[in-house]
């Protein structure tokens, strides 16, 4: 039953989508190409406009890929994966990102080994899920709080795995929460639509990894991601 509901959901959702990715297009575009047209005239620019100019435009093409993503949400996926580095994958995240954590006054550390092995996945689909854990601890934090981000090769079960971590020390969740958090259209925020962990957890499976969670209310949370290591 949990099933059909679920499936009526999704369907729905791809029906309401279909005209709102049109009208977020139209702005996006002309975004993009006032965007451009400033890229031709970077010599003309200074350093700090040049990096600006950069990191909008790289803005741009992750918001454009997860408008993508939402259409192809019910879709088996066709994209190829690649070795990635997961230290890369999160600096550019943090870079995306590093606008709301400011005006929010969090502190981010970034706890990683720059000398992770690589792992198997889609680049973009990894960036997806990477900032949609992040931004979710942003939201989850008091102001002026801090956020670590670690990653580190852990033995697990006698196989050597992949571990990348988000801990916030915000709000946490109640005990009654934790069961539904991971399932399509749950939020416990005033605004949103509570898809974004769901689409994380599927995007997660598809590269056979494993995402799970540690929370305690008032205290805050940790995601955990493991990832196999790509021979």
């Amino acid at each position: 039953m949990n099933d059909i509901i679920q499936n009526n959901k999704l369907l729905l959702l791809g029906r309401l989508t279909a005209g709102l990715v049109h009208e977020i297009r139209n702005p996006l575009s002309a975004i993009k190409l006032n965007l451009d047209y400033m890229k031709m005239a970077e010599d003309d620019l200074p350093v700090d406009v040049k990096e600006i100019v950069n990191e909008s435009l790289e803005a741009f093409e992750q918001v454009n890929f997860l408008i993508e993503d939402v259409l192809d949400f019910t879709r088996k996926p066709t994209e190829k994966i690649h070795k990635v580095s997961v230290p890369g994958i999160t600096d550019k995240c943090l870079k995306i990102i590093s606008t709301t954590a400011r005006n929010k006054g969090i502190i981010i550390q970034s706890q990683i080994d720059e000398n992770l092995p690589q792992i198997l996945a889609n680049k973009n689909k990894l960036m997806q899920v990477f900032m949609n854990i992040i931004n979710n601890a942003i939201e989850a934090s008091h102001e002026r709080g801090n956020i670590i981000i670690r990653s580190a090769v852990k033995n697990l079960n006698g196989n050597d795995s992949l571990i990348w971590e988000v801990e916030d020390f915000g709000v946490g969740m109640k005990n009654e929460d934790k069961e539904k958090i991971m399932s399509g259209f749950f939020t416990t925020k005033s605004k949103g639509h509570g898809i974004g962990l769901g689409v994380c957890d599927k995007l997660i499976k598809e590269l056979g990894a494993e995402m799970y969670f540690e929370s305690e209310y008032g205290k805050g949370t940790t995601f955990s991601v493991k990832f196999k290591i790509a021979e």
